[in-house]
């Protein structure tokens, strides 16, 4: 579920005040193809991460470097993201991959 991107134990506590724990915030990356989006997912995957959501015809993912989980933005609407910014995908490589890399992370 797309909350699980935002909150660590929304799962198990989604019939509960799931909103009083700690709110983790992810990038949001824009790539309109979707086998490009389906080749940048599987590549987080690699890299660990988990997806929360399967992926879904609006070109939008979320990206939550703290909880290593990605999910799909299903609608076009308001989401909380890192900065508020959209970032493309070379934007998201260059600038926060990169550095995980980097640093092991």
């Amino acid at each position: 579920m797309l909350m699980e991107v935002y909150y660590e134990h929304y799962r198990e506590k989604c019939r509960e005040a799931y909103w009083e724990d700690k709110k983790y915030i992810p990038y949001a990356v824009k790539i309109p193809d979707r086998s490009l989006r389906e080749a940048f997912v599987a590549e987080l995957s690699q890299m660990g991460f988990s997806c929360v959501n399967g992926i879904n015809d609006y070109p939008v993912i979320l990206v939550n470097t703290d909880l290593r989980r990605w999910a799909s933005i299903t609608k076009a609407c308001k989401h909380s993201c890192v900065g508020d910014r959209l970032y493309t995908e070379d934007e998201f490589r260059n600038e926060v991959l990169k550095e995980m890399r980097q640093y092991g992370v």
